[in-house]
């Protein structure tokens, strides 16, 4: 009578659960030690990176009144990626890449608090911007191939696709949460904070990554030392130009990284001149790109398995840049939140496709360089693109910056498929 019982059948139900839960999270990266923790580090972490960048942009459009100083800001904090993210990776391939990302975070730690007290005191200039913008890129130069290169050390090939989904939206999750915390604290008055809360997160960063030092070790396997930066850089660029496939990736993303990622430099001028809006609102528009963006992390985190990768890849590559066309021609407020909704989605599916690729078909030993190249190629030429979108958004328009460069990028993208399947075939 007591097997029959209506607490013993509870608590078998309960075991029951918990083990279809447990054989659920076997079959994922979530199984793996140590990706949790960095998964949980990361996502606290990126609210900081989301809630700073929101900050900064506006501050700067409202202490020079230019989108062209926009996008300035913008190339000052990309230009240490251009010239040191491959470096980088070269040292995440020679030191390990815990005491890499432990280096990394203090920086950023840093310069979120110093920025944090000039904008309390009162004495916050655009130099100031630019000057800790700077100090950010260098962090993040050797931060994101180190990091992207410890995910597959503690997950392995396995789950790479999942894991780089599961990664994308923890960042998609700050994407969209992040915007729009700042525009809050920013119309509450509490500026200064969204840089407080930068050094913060990275603390916490700091904490996950010495406790999966602690408990999973360094997490990279034996393997010979790389050799001389330059020839390092040499023996990755051969890597690419032989396999067509990381050829095709890395040539698009390289045109994505200047023609449509730096789109984003142009969103304050497009909700404060041309849609009328104010911070908080700003801080929404900015959202519903991250909202996007994280519904297609999941995707990719729950589906990445399932068809080819290369076929989410192609899929990205159209629609990303159709989407930033169509937002170019919004005419109202909630019309350009659904269209950045979309261009989210399709800019993580066409991201984290390439990334998965390339982490694929590198060879272990160049593992951490060629992350170095795609972040050179994804994000280090950001500095050029922000400097191409402000002048042109100042000469002839927001909108018409935003539809020529993603027009741009659509037609690259065709011309680079059809010239793949031709050597394909």
């Amino acid at each position: 009578m007591m097997m029959d019982s209506p607490s013993f059948r509870r608590s078998g139900g309960i075991v029951e659960k918990r083990g279809w839960l447990r054989r659920v999270v076997a079959a994922t990266p979530l199984s793996m030690p140590g990706f949790p923790v960095l998964l949980m580090g990361q996502a606290v972490a990126l609210q900081g990176t989301w809630i700073q960048g929101t900050a900064q942009r506006w501050f700067m459009l409202e202490l020079t009144g230019s989108p062209w100083m926009v996008g300035v800001l913008g190339a000052v904090g990309g230009i240490p990626i251009l010239l040191f993210a491959f470096a980088g990776g070269w040292l995440a391939d020679r030191l390990p890449r815990i005491s890499v990302l432990v280096a990394c975070q203090f920086l950023i730690a840093l310069q979120g608090l110093l920025l944090g007290l000039l904008v309390q005191w009162g004495n916050a200039l655009p130099s100031h911007l630019l000057a800790f913008g700077f100090v950010l890129g260098c962090a993040m130069a050797a931060e994101v191939p180190a990091r992207q290169a410890l995910v597959f050390d503690l997950v392995g090939r396995r789950f790479i696709t999942n894991a780089l989904g599961l990664h994308s939206t923890a960042f998609n999750m700050a994407r969209f949460a992040g915007p729009a915390f700042a525009g809050w604290l920013m119309a509450a008055g509490l500026l200064e904070w969204c840089f407080y809360l930068r050094a913060i997160t990275a603390l916490f960063v700091i904490s996950c990554l010495l406790y999966i030092r602690f408990r999973v070790g360094s997490a990279q396997g034996e393997r010979r030392a790389p050799p001389s930066l330059i020839a390092a850089l040499r023996g990755s660029f051969s890597c690419v130009v032989s396999n067509p496939a990381l050829l095709w990736v890395m040539g698009i993303i390289l045109a994505f990284g200047v023609l449509l990622l730096p789109y984003s430099i142009l969103l304050p001028s497009l909700g404060k001149d041309v849609l009328g809006l104010g911070p908080e609102e700003y801080g929404y528009l900015c959202s519903s790109n991250g909202l996007g963006a994280l519904a297609g992390a999941v995707s990719v985190a729950a589906l990445g398995q399932k068809g080819r990768r290369i076929d989410w890849w192609k899929a990205g590559t159209i629609l990303f840049p159709l989407s930033l066309v169509a937002t170019g021609l919004s005419t109202g407020y909630h019309q350009a939140m659904a269209c950045l909704f979309l261009s989210g989605a399709v800019m993580v599916i066409t991201s984290t496709s390439a990334l998965s690729l390339i982490q694929l078909e590198a060879p272990d030993g160049l593992r951490g360089q060629l992350m170095g190249l795609f972040t050179t190629s994804f994000m280090g030429l950001f500095p050029l693109g922000s400097l191409l979108q402000g002048w042109l958004a100042e000469q002839a328009g927001v909108r018409e910056s935003m539809i020529l460069c993603a027009a741009s990028a659509f037609f690259l993208s065709v011309a680079a498929w059809m010239r793949f399947r031709q050597v394909q075939q």
